[in-house]
């Protein structure tokens, strides 16, 4: 049965169990939403107007195939929704007219891209991303199988001794730790937290960021949204192109050997538009050179990720890592609205331990690649050999003539996570946080929004050793290891 409606602008909200609607003439907005009856199947053709179909919150997709023009969706109840014409369409992720309700408006290629299509099928059929629910307005994993486990040392085959030692040295009072977490896999093996913090308490990254911008740029040239890492930058940034830019390559901005120079006083911390002002900056060396640690290159990855992808960086990291990983985030911007790719992303200790274990498991989470591992081989490697540093990692080495085969992501005041591949092993660990200000807000605006930690960096030599002695056990007694440890 088809039910036609007016030539007017119709709200229409399908609820029948088997029926075609089609609008006619009008600007036309369809209300998907869990009213849809179980097991049901619904048609939607409308080519006439401006016609919108908004997805509501908390709906639940199992599962979504797209052709040139036309969807079929799959709801968790089993119902499904066939969108002819889906090309002519506008789709609002989250919104509900009748709730109120208003998001941002988007064309068919960008909703594709929230199902993981990367391009539209002009031949044939693709299928999009399974299992995904409606979370505002974005799309995020409805798988449910990951969970963390709390296990003892022995119980893996750690030593206590050493575990304990380890934690004891980051729990030291002056170090000031909020909280620390060391997992193996999905099993916590310690966790702590300060006198008034706990597992849900925000902590903030400062340069620990980079290393999620350093994993965007990778996600990135796997989709061929990026050629290289030999690609010179001004591909991306047009402002530079003609100019000396022209000699930087991505590998090198990325690698901090950009051959700029910052600006003094950490000046773009208080900058309001912090692209442009790391956009005006001279080259002072041979890119590829000199190391020269930069939160103005860093910076400029996000504006490359901007201008590659089509999506801001926020969008991209939601889309492509953080619903993946099912982490609520908050990434603070500048006043001009540029994410803040070189610092500031706010989340709690064990969404950050999540994304230390999707980069141990070779960029895998929960049998899905989120990024490829050929990109975290090279990615956390030592950059020809100037610095301990690779694309946005450090690098640890030959320390007291032992070779640590772990990485790091790190910042200001003590901020890190450490990432030992071999055997799965993360530890996170952070400062005492602060939100100055307006709570709701996340824009820098100096002095009355903004973060603070208290100092607490920890001796690298001492902490990399402790590190080193508790994980050695189990390079040492491999054969106990059962891949169930690692979930």
């Amino acid at each position: 049965m088809t039910v036609n409606y007016s030539s007017g602008n119709d709200i229409i909200v399908p609820t029948s169990n088997n029926e075609s609607y089609r609008g006619l003439d009008g600007d036309d907005i369809y209300i998907i939403s869990n009213a849809i009856p179980k097991q049901s199947s619904i048609t939607i053709i409308d080519t006439s107007g401006k016609n919108i179909i908004q997805l509501t919150n908390e709906l639940e997709i199992s599962s979504s195939r797209f052709s040139r023009d036309s969807i079929r969706i799959e709801l968790s109840n089993g119902a499904t929704i066939t969108i002819n014409g889906s090309d002519k369409f506008f789709f609002e992720v989250g919104g509900n007219i009748t709730a109120g309700i208003n998001v941002a408006q988007k064309n068919y290629d960008e909703f594709l891209s929230l199902f993981g299509v990367r391009e539209r099928p002009f031949i044939g059929i693709v299928d999009g991303d399974k299992n995904l629910k409606i979370k505002e307005e974005n799309l995020v994993s409805n798988n449910k199988s990951f969970s963390w486990t709390s296990r003892s040392p022995e119980s893996i085959g750690l030593d206590k001794t050493e575990v304990n030692n380890l934690m004891d040295f980051i729990k030291t009072p002056e170090f000031n730790t909020q909280a620390a977490i060391l997992i193996i896999g999905n099993k916590i093996i310690a966790e702590f937290y300060d006198e008034s913090y706990d597992e849900t308490s925000l902590v903030t990254s400062w340069s620990v960021a980079k290393s999620f911008t350093s994993t965007l740029i990778g996600i990135a040239i796997d989709e061929g949204f990026i050629k290289s890492i030999d690609d010179p930058i001004t591909d991306y940034l047009p402002e530079w192109r003609g100019k000396d830019q022209d000699h930087i390559l991505l590998k090198h901005l990325l690698s901090m050997q950009s051959g700029m120079e910052d600006h003094p006083f950490a000046g773009v911390v208080f900058a309001y538009d912090m692209v442009d002002y790391s956009l005006d900056r001279e080259i002072i060396d041979q890119p590829g050179k000199v190391f020269r640690y930069s939160n103005e290159d860093s910076m400029l990855l996000g504006e490359i990720l901007k201008n590659a992808t089509g999506f801001s960086v926020q969008e991209y990291a939601d889309q492509k890592l953080f619903n993946i990983l099912d982490v609520d985030d908050k990434w603070w911007t500048d006043q001009a609205g540029n994410t803040i790719t070189y610092a500031s992303l706010d989340m709690t200790p064990r969404d950050f331990a999540k994304f230390g274990l999707m980069i141990a498991q070779d960029g895998n989470w929960e049998n899905k690649e989120v990024v490829s591992s050929g990109w975290l081989d090279i990615a956390t490697v030592s950059y020809n050999e100037l610095a301990p540093y690779g694309f946005q990692w450090w690098t640890s080495g030959d320390i007291n003539n032992k070779e640590y085969d772990f990485f790091s992501a790190k910042g200001l005041d003590g901020q890190l996570i450490y990432i030992w591949p071999e055997i799965d092993l993360v530890l996170v660990r952070f400062t005492k946080y602060q939100h100055v200000g307006d709570r709701d807000s996340s824009i820098v605006n100096f002095p009355s929004t903004y973060q603070n930690t208290e100092s607490g960096n920890l001796p690298t030599i001492k902490l990399e050793e402790l590190i080193y002695d508790v994980g050695d056990n189990l390079i040492m007694t491999s054969d106990f290891i059962s891949v169930s440890d690692f979930g």
